[in-house]
């Protein structure tokens, strides 16, 4: 469930771009602390790490024998009940890498997260949906629109609404070439920020707005990035740390060059070096913050 309200005209006007002006710092939620790799657990209770199972014909199938169940035994599907553990640090990782351009390390760290947490896909709190989601991002940027498709569907089967998933949709907006009317571009991200999406989705796409807007030097079009920017961190906090830090980097960069928003912009970078800890997001907002001291 998304945290802002109800989106029905662009979020920097009304009450999104007050909110978003008075926004003068974020406080990053803490990391997780370091605990167990992820485990399938069972609705009998028992739980077992996801490399020791595999989906067959339909059905969980138990590789070798643990928790009293011998090799080869099969669970229906139905039988899961949730995935828990630590999230893998490559999911964060790799979003870091999608949000700071470099699109083939991104594909190399979350490939292997879509390839060990695919059994679980359809179970709750599973990660193979974050990373699957991720993907389509970076198929998107990266010239590779038949595999976004195809794992947007993928995405689509896996999740229990119906219809497309919205990151197909985002997907899309971010593939459109250049051919396509700025304006357009702007509007088609502009309506990924909606209540009716995932958090993360409205979060990546108020970010991706932001960025978009940049390229523009007209001072109308930076105010517009800033507050894309603020938006993420303001309303969607929960749309994940990473992308709230590279918003939060971004949006010090606008703002850093004003003298009486130096400090404002210094409380930004702060947030981002402690939200983006241990991703590139994080060790370029270090280096951001260490110039400007």
């Amino acid at each position: 469930m998304n945290s802002g309200p109800m989106m029905k005209k662009s979020p920097v006007s009304g009450r999104f771009a007050a909110l978003a002006s008075v926004l003068l710092f974020f406080t990053a939620p803490a990391l997780h602390a370091q605990g167990e790799a992820a485990r399938l657990v069972f609705l009998n209770g028992k739980s077992v790490p996801l490399d020791k199972v595999s989906v067959e014909g339909g059905k969980f199938v138990f590789k070798e024998a643990m928790e009293g169940i011998p090799p080869n035994t099969s669970y229906p599907l139905a039988a899961a009940s949730h995935v828990s553990g630590e999230k893998p640090a490559a999911i964060n990782k790799g979003i870091a890498l999608i949000l700071m351009e470099d699109y083939p390390e991104a594909l190399k760290t979350l490939e292997p997260v879509l390839a060990a947490h695919k059994a679980t896909a359809s179970v709750p709190g599973n990660y193979w949906l974050p990373a699957a989601r991720a993907m389509v991002l970076v198929y998107s940027l990266y010239n590779e629109p038949a595999k976004a498709e195809a794992l947007g569907k993928d995405i689509a089967d896996a999740t229990p609404e119906s219809g497309p998933d919205p990151i197909t949709r985002l997907g899309q907006a971010l593939a459109l070439p250049l051919t396509v009317k700025f304006d357009e571009r702007v509007a088609k991200l502009t309506e990924q920020i909606s209540d009716t999406n995932p958090v993360e989705v409205s979060a990546y796409a108020a970010y991706f707005r932001g960025k978009l807007l940049r390229k523009i030097a007209e001072a109308k079009r930076q105010e517009e990035a800033l507050t894309s920017f603020l938006i993420v961190g303001c309303l969607y906090p929960a749309g994940g740390l990473v992308v709230v830090s590279a918003a939060e980097m971004q949006a010090a960069d606008l703002i850093k060059t004003k003298p009486e928003r130096k400090e404002e912009a210094l409380s930004l970078l702060e947030s981002a070096v402690r939200g983006g800890k241990g991703t590139a997001v994080g060790a370029a907002a270090i280096k951001a913050r260490d110039s400007l001291k």
